[in-house]
């Protein structure tokens, strides 16, 4: 009998939950995983029964738990281990941006802590200075952004890049919704 793609990947996650270190994984394991709930998805909107939908969502909601599981266990065992070069490529893109946020979070505490105005006015600064893409889901009058420049007047749909104190208020709002763009994710 030939193994399933859950037990498949249940059988990896156990094995990896047993061993102190990383275990290989095929190269194209997250690719085929997400190739099969893929599958699952489609198949669940092709006149499928309503106990074959509410299966399929279970098996999702299943595979999407041992991910989750596996990614969290091997991305903390290889930074634990100093072993980032052992994990898949799609790993280490989720390595590498924690250990963004660990540099700049050990950067600010240190500042703080050390007398480094100059670098807490530059975190400030730089945060007051970013923009964030909202969709804005219903007409919103022209507004002023904190850089002092006016954005708008926009209508229901439109996308724009605004400053991300003006968006934080118009998302708390309803009147917009972020939008996540290939360099954000």
């Amino acid at each position: 009998m030939a193994e399933t793609t859950l037990e498949y990947l249940k059988r990896r996650l156990d094995s990896e939950i047993q061993s102190e270190g990383l275990l290989p994984l095929p190269t194209d394991f997250y690719s085929s995983i997400s190739a099969y709930s893929q599958k699952l998805k489609r198949s669940s909107v092709s006149g499928a029964s309503e106990v074959s939908v509410r299966l399929i969502a279970t098996q999702t909601r299943m595979i999407e738990s041992m991910v989750r599981q596996l990614l969290k266990l091997r991305t903390r065992k290889a930074t634990q281990q100093n072993a980032l070069l052992q994990l898949l490529p799609e790993e280490r893109y989720v390595c590498s941006a924690e250990q963004k946020f660990q540099r700049r979070f050990q950067t600010l505490v240190e500042a703080v802590s050390g007398g480094q105005p100059s670098f807490v006015e530059f975190a400030h600064l730089n945060e007051a200075q970013r923009n964030v893409t909202v969709r804005f889901v219903k007409h919103v009058n022209e507004l002023v952004g904190l850089d002092m420049r006016r954005y708008g007047p926009f209508e229901a749909e439109d996308v724009a890049s605004i400053p991300a104190a003006s968006a934080d208020i118009l998302i708390a709002g309803g009147d917009a919704m972020e939008v996540y763009t290939r360099d954000d994710v």
